[in-house]
């Protein structure tokens, strides 16, 4: 008997799935996007102070900054982001499970999904780095110029990561809790259409980025005209309406995978793996 093969991705067809699952799951997306994606950032507005950079600092000078800033707020850092992830888990149970859990049963099942989504994507990141170093690298030592070598090895490190995309809708939906399995599962997905997935992701990444900051920009001139010398005021306005902004954004994202996930499973047995 022939194994089913794995569709060829369709990103029209996915789109349309996006919307059709954002509106059939708006209250379940709105709670976990809420408590998950939007409530962190604003915590970290409040409360983180933002990177202390100035235009006329030299790179080497940003590096330190960059490096200083985010070792200073690791502790803080790795909670949030640990949250981040269980609501994206969580997100993808909630829209993946045909039995429609509840915001309160899809936590449970995140629960025991969360620690092998962080398995694989460890995983992932060190192959991902060590791509970036040996073709960077190896590009450099045969006196490739830095900056050409640097995007060759960011376009290695990209790929392992593209390929592995797929793990977090597999974890959401399948019965498999092994993140090497989730991984090969993901990879066997992926093959072939992985250029495709990266077009239909960088265009809409693309577009949400440029009206994100026109629109961010936009929101704080508007509060520093309108709060005057009150600068700090106008940046918690400004940081606000960015997590906002950043919240719904996010949301699209794990839903459009979501929808990548159908449409490569559509004639794979249910549930895969």
């Amino acid at each position: 008997m022939t194994a089913p093969l794995i569709a060829p991705f369709d990103s029209s067809a996915a789109w349309k799935t996006t919307q059709r699952l954002v509106s059939a799951n708006s209250d379940v997306l709105l709670a976990i996007a809420g408590v998950f994606f939007l409530l962190p950032m604003l915590v970290w507005a409040v409360f983180i102070p933002p990177i202390d950079a100035t235009p006329d600092m030299t790179q080497e000078q940003v590096a330190q900054v960059l490096e200083a800033y985010y070792t200073r707020n690791l502790p803080y850092l790795l909670p949030l982001s640990l949250l981040q992830m269980a609501g994206f888990i969580t997100m993808l149970v909630g829209i993946l499970d045909r039995t429609r859990p509840t915001v309160g049963e899809a936590l449970r099942n995140c629960a025991v999904r969360v620690p092998a989504y962080l398995a694989a994507q460890l995983l992932t990141g060190v192959v991902a780095v060590g791509l970036l170093v040996v073709v960077a690298g190896v590009l450099m030592a045969l006196r490739v110029p830095a900056p050409i070598a640097a995007v060759f090895g960011l376009a290695a490190m990209i790929w392992p990561m593209l390929r592995t995309i797929m793990v977090g809708p597999v974890l959401g939906v399948g019965k498999t809790r092994n993140p090497i399995m989730a991984i090969r599962a993901s990879l066997a997905l992926t093959k072939g259409n992985t250029a495709r997935i990266m077009a239909f992701l960088g265009l809409a990444a693309i577009a949400f980025l440029i009206v994100s900051n026109l629109l961010t920009m936009l929101v704080g001139l508007l509060a520093t005209l309108v709060l005057g010398k009150d600068a700090q005021a106008a940046r918690l306005i400004a940081e606000a309406f960015s997590a906002v902004l950043y919240a719904s954004g996010y949301t699209w994202f794990v839903v459009m995978l979501a929808a990548i996930h159908g449409e490569l499973t559509k004639d794979l047995p249910r549930p895969f793996l």
